[in-house]
């Protein structure tokens, strides 16, 4: 019986945590996604500085180099080749489930408007955000798995500790009744 409960509670909880862990891998390689996408829009930028080229041919060299962001770009393409502009970068941050999609969608539509070097340096500083949150994000898991790992150590002393006063009181115990009996 307890044996089945405790089966039930850690199937219950397992399914939970791989759910958990599936929503953040995610949002991850989102992110990850958004991440490169960035890095290779700065250097398409920087390669064509001196021959700008339109937002239309960007995009569809983005979703090339997409992974799991491809099909969001083809349908942002495809809804920005049929004119309707706000629309397609409504979809995009819709869709990208990050809170850096705003910003790279921001960075996309001035794409036209503004030289390269302004989008390079606008790239460049959400390059460095997303990576700065990347390297917290990542430090911040590495302390929470070191805290368990500790926590495990310090339990499994503190379980040996118990065990040897509970021994030694109990063979004081003992001794102390033999010679009562």
């Amino acid at each position: 019986m307890v044996h089945d409960i405790y089966n039930s509670l850690h199937n219950k909880l397992y399914g939970k945590l791989i759910s958990f862990q599936k929503q953040i891998g995610l949002i991850d390689d989102a992110e990850k996604d958004l991440y490169h996408s960035a890095i290779l829009l700065k250097n398409m930028a920087i390669v064509r500085k001196d021959y700008p080229v339109s937002l239309d041919f960007m995009i569809e060299e983005l979703s090339k180099g997409a992974g799991k962001l491809r099909p969001v770009f083809q349908e942002m393409l495809t809804t920005y080749r049929s004119g309707r502009y706000d629309e397609a970068f409504r979809y995009f941050s819709d869709s990208v489930k990050s809170e850096y999609a705003v910003s790279f969608v921001s960075v996309l539509s001035k794409m036209d408007k503004i030289n390269p070097f302004e989008l390079v340096s606008q790239l460049d500083i959400l390059i460095s955000v997303i990576r700065e949150e990347r390297i917290t994000k990542a430090m911040k898991q590495a302390e929470r798995r070191s805290l368990i790992v500790t926590a495990f150590a310090t339990a499994s002393e503190l379980v040996c500790l118990v065990n040897f006063c509970v021994v030694v009181v109990f063979l004081d115990m003992l001794s102390k009744l033999r010679f009562i009996y």
